[in-house]
């Protein structure tokens, strides 16, 4: 049983990268911690990491340890919390995923089909998925942005453009021929946006078009889906991905007031994942199925 202890304790400070947040994980000491890590390594005969100052860096045989055991434990931690509540888990140890909802639901699902997978889902911002990573509570998550901890590693999926879009009963009658003419048309017009701040949407009003943002925030819904369905329902005019609104503009439920993907700079998609678990059979077939662009990926230090 002690030796179970220290594989534990070894994951804890491998996914934080710290003894001292490995302990907290753990309910331990720093010096417990400490000391169960090095009689693991002196029964290996192998050091496990290397102490630097941004935290604890594995080694080699720290990773491949990882690799061998971080799956089988993860199993047993869930076979003991359902012992503790009684509950009964299905026998496929699921990849449990973290994105937003707009991209599971576009992107996520119509790849899980014909996999044999199970896939458990959870939604948040890129700071709560990273957490969660960082916790061992995540096998992968697709974020906007790169991890900040280098226990995390993330590689490019793909990029999303960016589309003007309007319901057509709202868009002018005639084609906007300009920029100028876009700004124009725009000024005053009731906007739907993903929130208050409006980073993107201003960033777009001032580089492309020239002035600050000019239009009248109507509805800010934190949901892309449930901005581009008010777009539809010609409640205002919005910037969206266009992975969120492909499918709408082929049914002509929106149209495109004018091209700005090339004015718009394009939002990237990362997958990551904890160093080592990617020797997961499941977690390497869910990311194969994400990556359906593998000319365009490339690995992010």
């Amino acid at each position: 049983m002690a030796r179970a202890e220290w594989l534990r304790t070894f994951l804890a400070v491998y996914r934080s990268g710290s003894v001292t947040e490995g302990a907290q994980h753990r309910g331990l000491t720093q010096p417990a911690a400490s000391q169960q890590l090095a009689s693991l390594e002196r029964t290996l005969g192998e050091p496990l990491f290397v102490r630097k100052p941004s935290g604890m860096e594995p080694t080699d045989q720290g990773r491949q340890l990882y690799a061998m055991v971080a799956e089988a434990l993860d199993g047993l931690e869930g076979v003991l919390r359902d012992l503790d509540t009684g509950t009964v888990r299905t026998p496929e140890s699921p990849v449990r995923f973290g994105s937003t909802p707009e991209f599971f639901a576009t992107e996520v699902l119509p790849r899980l089909v014909g996999l044999d997978l199970v896939v458990t889902a959870t939604f948040g911002s890129d700071a709560e998925l990273f957490r969660l990573l960082e916790r061992g509570e995540l096998d992968v998550a697709v974020t906007s942005s790169t991890p900040p901890r280098r226990n995390i590693g993330a590689t490019t999926l793909r990029a999303s453009r960016f589309v003007l879009v309007a319901a057509p009963d709202v868009a002018p009658s005639a084609p906007l021929r300009s920029l100028r003419a876009v700004a124009t048309w725009l000024e005053g017009r009731p906007w739907v946006a993903y929130s208050l701040e409006l980073p993107r949407t201003r960033r777009f009003w001032l580089s492309a078009l020239g002035r600050p943002f000019g239009a009248h925030l109507r509805l800010v819904a934190p949901d892309l889906r449930s901005v581009l369905r008010a777009v539809e329902l010609g409640l205002g005019v919005s910037l969206l991905p266009e992975f969120v609104c492909g499918d709408s503009l082929a049914e002509a439920r929106v149209v495109e007031l004018f091209p700005v993907s090339d004015l718009a700079p394009e939002e990237p998609w990362f997958a990551c994942t904890r160093q080592g678990d990617v020797a997961r059979s499941a977690v390497r077939g869910f990311l194969t199925a994400l990556d359906d662009e593998g000319g365009r990926r490339r690995t992010v230090d």
